[in-house]
């Protein structure tokens, strides 16, 4: 493959890098977003849960919790079919560390290995490998701090989903093999994108520090009425470093895992949800999404390794 040389920034100079002529077509690509139309909060507000938005359908049957027991007696057939079984998080850190002694992406920086939670987000998803197995190509220096290209993740492998019904649902979806996400990165602002139905400039998420990155939704695509205004946010959260040893935030995510959901609706509920469906029928909209965000202590995880 023919190898050029690229434009040249100050970094790319001091660690004498070349790229091929398809790191380059990256970068390109990825210089054709709107990047100054895109710039972080100035202060993180999960406001899908405080307003209440996103919530799921007939919320008054407990079928979305975490720790829902709803139809239950069919997950040992699910697991039997997928070859998946529920792993507990004090059994899961040896495991995890497996996975990222092999990462699938080998230039992946340091600073950005490891296993994320995806804080306050209350898609039945919590750990992930996020850019340790995601696949790119761009003009991106050793550190992460520089150069731009394009990225994609699959989502079959290294990403956990609640042991629960919805749980299921979004493992089942996400293990066929076409299910993944693309997107463009900017390492030199921090700021990546990723395409979704609506546009490719409405999912974007922002590095904070090397243990913390923002995913935010607009309302719109960049140039959009709108597309300010912004309608979901979560956090990646490193509980886990590039060697597996638990960081800061692990403890408060198995402290997230134990506790008993926010809201009792009808006073059910003590780690699990109620045996009774129905117990959460009064709950607001904004009370289901917060219970939602609590993860399950079982996880569901299709391990690459």
């Amino acid at each position: 493959m023919k190898r050029t040389k690229p434009r040249i920034s100050s970094t790319h100079k001091s660690s004498s890098e070349f790229f091929t002529s398809e790191q380059i077509k990256a970068d390109e690509y990825a210089k054709q977003f709107a990047w100054h139309h895109r710039k972080r909060p100035e202060s993180f507000d999960a406001i899908q849960i405080r307003l209440g938005t996103e919530s799921p359908i007939c919320k008054w049957c407990d079928w979305w919790s975490s720790r829902s027991n709803f139809l239950c007696c069919i997950y040992p057939i699910l697991q039997w079919i997928f070859g998946i079984a529920p792993l507990q998080n004090k059994d899961s850190v040896d495991a995890w560390k497996e996975q990222l002694q092999n990462p699938l992406n080998k230039k992946c920086p340091e600073s950005m290995q490891g296993v994320w939670w995806l804080k306050y987000n209350h898609a039945p998803e919590n750990l992930v490998t996020i850019f340790s197995d995601c696949e790119w190509n761009g003009t991106f220096n050793k550190e992460g701090t520089d150069g731009f290209g394009e990225w994609e993740r699959r989502l079959n492998l290294n990403w956990s989903r609640d042991s629960a019904l919805l749980g299921w649902i979004f493992m089942i979806w996400g293990v066929r093999k076409k299910s993944l996400f693309k997107g463009r990165m900017n390492l030199k602002d921090g700021i990546c994108t990723i395409h979704g139905r609506k546009g490719e400039g409405i999912q974007v998420t922002y590095r904070i520090n090397d243990d913390e990155w923002w995913k935010v939704h607009y309302n719109a695509n960049p140039g959009e009425e709108g597309d300010r205004d912004v309608e979901f946010m979560y956090k990646w959260i490193k509980v886990l470093d590039k060697d597996a040893n638990p960081t800061e935030h692990w403890e408060e995510y198995k402290e997230w895992t134990d506790e008993r959901l926010p809201h009792q609706g009808c006073g059910c509920g003590d780690y699990k949800s109620c045996w009774w469906p129905f117990w959460g029928a009064n709950l607001t909209s904004s009370q289901v999404n917060e219970n939602m965000c609590r993860p399950n202590r079982r996880q569901l995880i299709n391990f690459r390794v």
